[in-house]
């Protein structure tokens, strides 16, 4: 009793509540105004889809609880098997012979990208652990000392390498922890000092692009597309669309920091420090790291899937004892609750017939056709980002786009699109967590965040479009 006294649950705010009445009303709504030829299940998906989008855009719930919500609504509404769908009262009959399971939505969570993407946080927590993030990227960034150009462009591109093998959570507050001795020697109000925080955040959002589990938006889509169709983009090929694309933004965005926060004609950089050793359990993370990004680039030779090979770092660093207990069970395991809403709610799309519906409508009569239909994609992809989760948006964006009437080709395409204008929303500080570290250091005004941010946003997305039809298409044939 004396716990529950000093931990009461907190009650609902108002504004949650108004919230909670108005996605009520409009899913309900929507029900109800469905034209007549929309069939039973489609109009549950449809309610269930406008659930996640409200709760998700306005964080009515956590977003982790809003994906077990979207869960168990799909699992009650949907399932004819272990489920209510065929109790429930409903404007039509359901489809004869109509077969759905719980368990297909259950099984998302134990899905290959969600196991890749939770050996890609092991490998982070152990790469923390064991301090070769810091070791590295202070070995890596001290050539760069030589002039405040060149430690600018330092600070962006590895904290670009590091956010594609790890989370860009993580990579943003180790680099601003190896930043913070450097920043203590530089004069507090001089631009340059602003300058290098925001080059952590530009350089991890943009970084993350590069590699399937560099992002969630990025794990959200490729995990979409195989489900789609098994083998249709490898880790090798993600890469060799994401890796060029964000060397182009970072040499740009490099400029672009660098004149807009010259340092003083007579600024004088410090030197960079990191961990004097590295303990023998380091080295064999080092070792077990190198192994794993080998496998995955090599995937089309050996066969082994890309989960898969996350699942044998996972094995080696839990059997190893690189990780203990705490070391697992401090995994941001909320973000892959969420995906699996995200993934969950493709396979509920697709089971309830919602896709047909959605694949019915002519989009590619948009003027500029695919290419109109591409700006289309990244204007709300990083619309949306921009003040929501960038994982709840994918998980909102790709099934809808993996479900129109094209080819399977432009699909696949229009899906990594989305995937990558998640990651280029960086106008906000909420938009992404990089953004959110930046601007707890007190360094950077949210004025600056607006203005630049918002600026590379711009660009970002103005470069995605064009390499839509001219990049894309090569890579994946």
């Amino acid at each position: 009793m004396t716990q529950l006294a000093h931990n009461p649950i907190p009650r609902p705010k108002r504004s949650q509540i108004i919230m909670i009445v108005l996605t009520a009303v409009l899913s309900v709504g929507l029900y109800f105004l469905l034209p007549a030829g929309v069939g039973e299940l489609q109009r549950r998906m449809a309610c269930v889809f406008v659930v996640a989008a409200m709760f998700w855009a306005f964080e009515v719930l956590p977003l982790y609880a809003t994906s077990l919500l979207v869960i168990a609504m799909m699992i009650l509404f949907l399932a004819t098997e272990g489920g209510l769908a065929e109790l429930l009262p409903g404007l039509q009959p359901l489809p004869e012979g109509v077969s759905i399971s719980s368990t297909i939505f259950l099984a998302a969570f134990g899905s290959n990208i969600i196991i890749l993407f939770m050996g890609g946080f092991l490998l982070s927590a152990a790469l923390t652990k064991h301090q070769i993030d810091r070791a590295i990227a202070a070995k890596v960034l001290a050539p760069f000392t030589t002039s405040p150009m060149m430690l600018m462009y330092g600070v962006l591109l590895i904290s670009a390498f590091f956010s594609m093998w790890m989370s860009n959570t993580a990579t943003a507050a180790m680099m601003i922890a190896i930043l913070r001795p450097i920043l203590k020697q530089l004069p507090a109000d001089d631009r340059y000092h602003r300058g290098l925080v925001l080059a952590v955040p530009f350089g991890a959002n943009i970084g993350g692009v590069g590699t399937p589990i560099g992002t969630p938006p990025n794990a959200v889509a490729y995990a979409a597309i195989n489900a789609a169709e098994p083998g249709t983009i490898t880790f090798l090929q993600w890469m060799m669309m994401g890796v060029p694309l964000a060397l182009i933004l970072l040499l740009l965005v490099g400029q672009l920091l660098y004149h807009t926060h010259k340092p003083e004609a007579d600024l004088k950089l410090p030197t960079i420090e990191g961990p004097k050793r590295i303990s023998w359990y380091g080295k064999l993370t080092l070792s077990i790291l190198l192994g794993t990004v080998v496998l995955w680039l090599t995937g089309q030779w050996h066969g082994i899937g890309a989960g898969t090979v996350a699942l044998l770092a996972a094995v080696a660093l839990t059997a190893l004892s690189v990780l203990d207990k705490h070391d697992v069970d401090s995994i941001d395991w909320n973000i892959l609750i969420l995906m699996w809403g995200g993934l969950a709610m493709g396979v509920g799309i697709e089971a309830s017939g919602l896709s047909e519906l959605v694949a019915s409508a002519d989009m590619t009569a948009l003027p500029g056709g695919l290419l109109g239909l591409g700006a289309v994609v990244v204007v709300l992809s990083i619309a949306l980002s921009t003040f929501m989760s960038n994982t709840a948006t994918a998980n909102l964006l790709v099934p809808i786009v993996l479900a129109l009437s094209l080819t399977l080709s432009d699909r696949v395409e229009l899906a990594v699109l989305c995937a990558m204008g998640c990651s280029f929303a960086m106008a906000m500080p909420v938009s992404t967590p990089p953004n959110a570290i930046a601007f707890a250091t007190g360094e950077v005004r949210a004025s600056s965040l607006l203005k630049l941010g918002g600026l590379v946003s711009i660009f970002s997305g103005l470069v995605l479009i064009v390499g839509y039809r001219l990049v894309l298409p090569l890579v994946l044939g």
